[in-house]
């Protein structure tokens, strides 16, 4: 069962998708991936990319977030998640789009800023850094942004990826989270 941790939204059940290929985030997992974003998240608008049934973008939306995209190339997964945002109120202040990373990237104007992007890609793939060096290149990040990356803990996530360190790395049990700042951040 998926459900909203906290915020405005807090303790409502969302639908997900039965299959091998997603995995929704584990409660305790999600509240610590938030606990290190309660700072961005204000006002922020938000990309969550690999958006599964949509549970990273929502609890986002229900702790103050302005806005989010969510993409996922499945339709089964982009129908779920609208579903939620209808269950949980959210969406006037959401938008979805059927595509993969890369297309959802590549698809974005240069003024289309984001202040944190979520990653939560199938595992030990390479997806997250290979999501992360588009991110980069297309500068679709506000300054200050945040890329919050969850992984297999078996995957060592690098120290640097295009414009962006890795501020920190957790791990939980079988999950890693990764969190990326823009070099400038560390270094001015």
């Amino acid at each position: 069962m998926v459900r909203v941790v906290a915020g405005t939204a807090r303790g409502m059940k969302l639908n997900t998708r039965d299959s091998e290929e997603t995995k929704p985030t584990l409660d305790r997992v999600k509240e610590a991936m938030f606990s290190m974003l309660t700072p961005y998240l204000p006002g922020a608008l938000v990309l969550d990319l690999f958006a599964g049934c949509g549970g990273l973008g929502i609890e986002a939306l229900s702790r103050g977030a302005l806005e989010c995209v969510f993409s996922d190339k499945s339709k089964e997964c982009c129908d779920i998640i609208k579903g939620n945002l209808v269950k949980t109120g959210f969406s006037e202040r959401a938008f979805v789009r059927r595509n993969d990373f890369t297309g959802t990237i590549n698809d974005f104007d240069s003024r289309e800023k984001f202040h944190i992007i979520l990653l939560d890609p199938p595992y030990l793939k390479g997806l997250e850094r290979e999501a992360i060096k588009l991110i980069s290149s297309k500068k679709i990040y506000a300054p200050g942004a945040v890329i919050m990356a969850e992984h297999s803990m078996e995957d060592v996530m690098p120290d640097e990826i295009g414009n962006f360190v890795k501020e920190k790395d957790k791990k939980y049990g079988t999950v890693g989270v990764a969190v990326y700042v823009e070099k400038e951040q560390v270094n001015g």
